[in-house]
């Protein structure tokens, strides 16, 4: 059995039936009224926070359909029945509902960095761009570099960095420990 479906009355878009009745005939976004209604021509963007041992706040963007290309080809971390597999099927999904919607959207996450990492590829493919305290940064203007402290060999830990034309370090994360 399929849930019926109508569409907004306000921008067209198709939902849920139970939904339309509980926002009086508005799908969310319009409801809400924070989302950006994009032309058909415009790519959906979506941005991502991720972590980085050096700076707090890191901020990936890239277009949407870059972003599930790479998460339909990224696997999740345990076996079949982890959490995290269901994180990213979450992750696809709202990036599949977003593109059929036609809006930008803030992604989060998931708690296994498996999201940051297909962001962090894509932006070593030039397809996305790292925004940090307002300032945005593509591959091209970083220099990726390996990194490792610490002196003894079972106290060490190590990974890479980010590092732009001025000698900031704008990301920087581990990898390997001892």
């Amino acid at each position: 059995m399929s849930d019926s479906k109508t569409n907004c009355s306000k921008c067209g878009v198709s939902m849920l039936l139970v939904t339309a009745q509980s926002t009086g005939g508005l799908c969310m976004p319009c409801k809400n009224g924070n989302l950006k209604r994009l032309t058909a021509r415009e790519p959906v963007i979506v941005s991502c926070e991720i972590c980085s041992k050096y700076t707090p706040r890191l901020l990936i963007i890239t277009e949407a359909r870059s972003l599930l290309e790479v998460l339909d080809h990224t696997r999740h971390v345990g076996d079949s029945s982890h959490p995290n597999k269901f994180e990213m099927e979450a992750q696809r999904a709202l990036l599949r509902h977003f593109i059929r919607v036609h809006h930008d959207f803030r992604l989060h996450d998931d708690h296994w960095g498996r999201t940051g990492w297909a962001l962090l590829n894509l932006f070593e493919q030039g397809k996305a761009t790292i925004e940090v305290e307002q300032k945005k940064y593509l591959f091209s203007d970083v220099t990726k570099a390996e990194w490792q402290e610490g002196d003894h060999p079972l106290g060490m830990e190590g990974g890479f960095s980010y590092v732009s034309s001025d000698g900031t370090t704008i990301f920087k994360t581990m990898s390997w420990i001892s």
